[in-house]
């Protein structure tokens, strides 16, 4: 457990989870805990339930069994306002609905905290300027999110989740085909609100990345959590070869066959 600001006491428990996508279960048995000011890394293959194991913790995925605890209440039964207040997430998907402005972009992630006409209050054009600035995306603000390339869109995206100013925020795959500026360049940013005190949970692919910015790894295998720990320690040989099929040789990283 950890605290916010005002002494109020923060906890994320997930706890004998099972959860998945209609009758496919996806999630088997998943308990673990996330503290505030600390990185999470979710690894794992594609297909082992990294997707599905944030989208549950964001409430968006029902589970079958067991369930998410924040601040002792399950995460499925907070009002939609609350859990999106407390628990900010962001998408894989890169693309926005409408022609907007980075700016109206960002805006979107004060939606939690709008009254019935929807006007933005000096509180929440504060909120969508320090975030723009953490993202390193203030000079972007007046473009149109469609014309920007897909790094300026990630951080963009970023800014709008990093908005909500919410004490857990939730990473789809942020890095994903970016080149390596921007992928460092968002992994910096939730750095910094990782230090700021709020719980960061990412999904990432890239092993040297995890090992660099990360406090601990989650790895996923097969719907099931089979390591949690520090990433020197989680990643070890046998890991990668039975989890990734890779192994590290003279410094480089080689693919194990698959068995005939």
């Amino acid at each position: 457990m950890a605290c916010i600001s005002g002494g109020t006491v923060m906890s994320l428990h997930i706890e004998n989870l099972d959860a998945g996508y209609g009758k496919t279960t996806v999630l088997r048995d998943i308990n673990c805990k996330a503290g505030l000011g600390e990185i999470i890394g979710l690894l794992g293959p594609n297909g082992s339930g990294k997707s599905c194991l944030l989208k549950t913790i964001a409430g968006l995925v029902v589970p079958t069994r067991g369930g998410v605890v924040f601040n002792g209440k399950a995460v499925t039964a907070l009002s939609p306002k609350i859990r999106a207040r407390n628990i900010a997430w962001l998408a894989q998907d890169r693309s926005a609905a409408w022609a907007l402005s980075v700016r109206e972009l960002v805006s979107l992630g004060r939606a939690p905290y709008r009254g019935r006409l929807g006007k933005l209050s000096q509180t929440d054009e504060r909120a969508v300027d320090v975030a723009m600035a953490s993202a390193h995306c203030t000079d972007l603000q007046n473009r149109h999110f469609n014309k920007l390339s897909g790094g300026e869109q990630a951080r963009a995206l970023l800014a709008r989740a990093l908005a909500v100013e919410a004490p857990v925020l939730l990473a789809d795959e942020p890095t994903a085909s970016l080149d390596p500026y921007y992928q460092i360049s968002i992994l910096q940013s939730l750095a910094h609100e990782a230090k700021t005190g709020k719980t960061v949970i990412v999904s990432l692919h890239d092993l040297a990345l995890a090992k660099q910015f990360c406090h601990r790894v989650w790895v996923m295998n097969e719907g099931r959590l089979v390591a949690n720990d520090m990433p020197q320690k989680a990643l070890r040989p046998t890991l990668l070869a039975d989890v990734f099929r890779i192994k590290i040789k003279n410094g480089f990283t080689v693919q194990i066959p698959e068995k005939s």
